[in-house]
């Protein structure tokens, strides 16, 4: 049976470009010039989708959305708009339309988003209804406390969205309803902030284990001697301080997924016993023999070059292998760079709402410098600059480049560089690097993932780079 696609668009050469395309491609289209005309028809027939545009004279897209989300949960919407909308675009994103495409936009655009919205499934698009209302709720303040909370909860979940426009951007969407359809490990690699556990949380929320738990492990904070507890429990007495039984977290994320951030910290010890988790669906608690069953779908990241890892003996092949059923790959920041304007615009609209204030819009200048810029911490990056600037700009209806780049935070950032990087002798690349550790190590107090961050290494190799030197060391004095 064809879906049903009502058409609102004023301009009418428009109008009949959409309903020739979306015939063409199988889909049933009733068209009209008025929207009010439109949701006039909607009242008394089926319709699977609305495609809306924006601007409109008897009529508004937030209208029209608003009317659809109020009486029509069952049908979805995705939005058209100019290229100067787009911060007005995800609001309607984040008020619960589908999707939006910005104008001019070429067929087998417009044609790939409506494809996309019906092969994301039923329970996607229940989901995202469900999302929308709790919205609804928590800005009309109505309801019980325990719906609020619940609904917080949903919004939560609803705000992290993978945005871009960036051709490997729009193909990880294209296929995240097929990966997420399925139990199989995924494997997602890219650099630091540029989107890794957003990505996974997206894959977890679009899956028929949406409503189990969701459990996330940062591998790189734990500490070495907790690590196994962590992942697998113990049982009272397995060591000191083990006074009763615990869950670890593959217990507590029995029946949903568990994301294991950062895997390549874990010990390689450790990695086996991972291994035997995916192979049989089986693991013992720390000090037990017996074993433990579960049902878990593991989603693995890491910003390190797994290559690299696995030649360095810190990695194990066997598991990589297990883990890489779906290989994912996160575009740094500086390879999509035509998606900075609406990411910027999104962090605004997300930071604006959060402190209650008015809609604010980036000056020209300040544009300019968010696109030449080269990004060495993506998207987290950009966002914590957005964020400072939608603070620091106050009651101004704009955002300039002096509210991101005030002085006293970039001298701090150039303080540290010239601190950990300057003065250093001629001396072999080996030394030079323990002597940016050692530097970068009295900046913060001794505090390794600190230091890591400014060098941009993991405090994993901070403490390899240690060991050895120290290693190195203890075998000059024997020999001496």
């Amino acid at each position: 049976m064809k879906k049903h696609v009502l058409i609102l668009e004023d301009d009418e050469m428009l109008l009949e470009f959409l309903k020739e395309n979306l015939s063409i491609h199988g889909y049933e289209t009733t068209t009209f010039l008025s929207p009010a005309k439109g949701m006039s028809f909607l009242q008394d027939h089926d319709v699977d989708l609305v495609l809306t545009d924006v601007k409109m004279d008897d009529m508004t897209g937030d209208e029209v959305l608003s009317h659809v989300l109020n009486n029509h949960a069952e049908t979805g919407v995705i939005m058209m708009t100019g290229f100067g909308n787009i911060n007005h675009a995800v609001r309607a994103l984040q008020k619960g339309a589908f999707d939006y495409i910005t104008k001019p936009f070429k067929a087998k655009e417009i044609i790939f988003r409506i494809d996309r919205y019906f092969e994301s499934g039923t329970s996607f698009d229940n989901r995202h209804k469900i999302e929308a209302f709790a919205r609804n709720k928590k800005q009309s303040g109505s309801g019980n406390n325990a719906a609020d909370n619940n609904g917080d909860d949903v919004v939560q979940r609803a705000e992290k969205r993978f945005i871009g426009e960036n051709p490997q951007v729009k193909k990880l969407m294209n296929i995240l309803p097929q990966i997420a359809s399925t139990t199989a490990p995924v494997m997602i690699q890219g650099e630091s902030g540029t989107g890794k556990e957003v990505f996974a949380n997206l894959i977890h929320v679009h899956s028929n284990r949406s409503d189990a738990p969701y459990i996330k492990i940062n591998c790189a904070n734990l500490p070495r001697e907790l690590v196994e507890s962590t992942l697998f429990g113990h049982v009272e007495g397995a060591f000191t301080g083990a006074i009763s039984d615990k869950k670890g977290a593959f217990e507590e994320a029995d029946g949903g997924t568990l994301l294991l951030d950062e895997i390549t910290e874990v010990d390689i010890h450790i990695q086996a016993k991972l291994l035997r988790v995916l192979q049989e669906n089986e693991f013992n608690r720390v000090g037990s023999q017996k074993p433990v069953t579960c049902d878990v779908r593991i989603i693995a990241t890491s910003n390190r070059n797994i290559a690299q890892a696995i030649a360095d003996d810190q990695f194990r092949r066997d598991l990589y292998y297990r883990l890489n059923v779906f290989p994912i790959s996160i575009p740094p920041l500086r390879n999509r760079k035509e998606d900075i304007p609406l990411l910027a615009d999104h962090f605004v609209s997300r930071y604006t709402d959060k402190y209650g204030l008015d809609s604010k819009e980036l000056s020209d200048d300040l544009l300019e410098f968010l696109m030449n810029k080269k990004w060495s911490g993506n998207v987290r990056e950009l966002e914590n600059k957005i964020h400072r600037g939608v603070i620091l700009s106050g009651d101004s209806e704009v955002i300039t480049l002096d509210h991101i780049e005030k002085n006293m935070f970039s001298k701090v950032d150039l303080e540290v560089s010239e601190e950990v990087l300057t003065d250093l002798p001629l001396i072999s690349i080996e030394d030079m690097e323990l002597q940016l550790i050692k530097k970068a190590l009295e900046h913060t107090q001794g505090n390794q993932k600190e230091a890591a961050k400014i060098l941009g290494i993991t405090d994993r190799t901070i403490r390899n780079k240690i060991k050895k030197a120290s290693s190195d060391n203890s075998e000059e004095n024997a020999s001496a």
